[in-house]
């Protein structure tokens, strides 16, 4: 969907199979200022037994497949995180509350991109290459910014299945979010970019009430078979709050040569406010309802056991 000025946000919203139901308030509003029992512990300002950086805690995980927790106090903290560990981890950030990115008071920080990298992926911020995973009230910035060329500059790079993304905020200008493989969740989180910011190109992804900010000019998300190859490429926004900065033919072509319109769903339903309007584009497709786009649609059957419900 095209962005066409510089900054709007949408309540919630649906991409590559489906996302979106009405956004609504978390049922839990809890702080959370102490590290869980047994969990590593991230620290701006170490004491014994803690990490000065993310990085150093992962690499002092177990490989033995074992649950493992870590917590990230407030601060923030410049250099890639990459993560292969075995077993379930969670990365919980500290904060007053819980329910929302607006608390969030750690920050990952790096400055990368395709140019510099070598590729989207090593450019990340916090690349995630693993199964299992969890992350809550953590803000993933990648501060490369925008460029003429090589600007694609990754966020968050997630390579895996069951990965889940909680009131956390993802930050660049191109290509932010990267749902590369497996099935993902993103819920209550902020996602800024401007040109292609949301993309990946096997996995199911499924966004639920996040705040969606576009920083200049380009689209939120692309097509196949640059980017996007989900269920023969389906990219669809439902029950939306999308204000005037969409372009009102609601999508676009790659270019005049390559179209890339063919087997790909581009899809809207139930969408509102300003830029829900407008006379789409003619391969684009108004739904009737979200069948085939649910949440167990995309991430499957199971999706509850590995998705938080506090979330939902």
């Amino acid at each position: 969907m095209i962005a066409h000025r510089s900054l709007v946000t949408f309540v919630s919203f649906l991409l590559f199979a489906a996302f979106c139901v009405d956004a609504k308030p978390l049922r839990k509003r809890t702080a959370r200022t102490t590290a869980p029992a047994g969990a590593l512990v991230v620290s701006t300002n170490p004491t014994n037994g803690q990490f000065s950086s993310l990085q150093d805690a992962v690499n002092a995980l177990p490989s033995d497949g074992s649950t493992q927790t870590i917590f990230i106090e407030a601060g923030t903290y410049e250099g890639q995180v990459y993560i292969n560990s075995t077993g379930m981890l969670t990365i919980m950030g500290e904060t007053e509350d819980t329910s929302t990115y607006a608390s969030n008071v750690v920050t990952l920080t790096f400055s990368a991109s395709l140019g510099t990298a070598g590729s989207d992926d090593l450019s990340g911020t916090l690349r995630v290459h693993k199964d299992d995973f969890a992350l809550y009230n953590v803000n993933v910035m990648n501060t490369f910014g925008e460029a003429a060329v090589n600007g694609q500059a990754i966020a968050i790079s997630a390579y895996g299945t069951n990965h889940g993304y909680y009131a956390s905020g993802f930050y660049s200008y191109q290509d932010t979010v990267l749902a590369e493989q497996g099935n993902q969740y993103y819920g209550f989180c902020f996602i800024q970019g401007a040109v292609d910011f949301i993309f990946g190109q096997h996995a199911f992804a499924f966004f639920q009430s996040n705040t969606i900010a576009s920083v200049g000019p380009g689209a939120i998300t692309a097509d196949v078979p640059l980017t996007i190859h989900i269920l023969a490429g389906s990219v669809a926004f439902t029950s939306c709050s999308l204000s005037s900065i969409i372009n009102p033919a609601g999508w676009e072509i790659w270019s005049t040569t390559e179209p890339n319109t063919e087997d790909v769903t581009f899809a809207e339903f139930d969408n509102t406010d300003s830029g829900a309007s407008g006379t789409r584009v003619s391969f684009s497709t108004k739904l009737t309802s979200t069948a085939g786009y649910t949440i167990a649609d995309v991430l499957g059957s199971d999706w509850t056991s590995w998705v938080d419900q506090d979330y939902v």
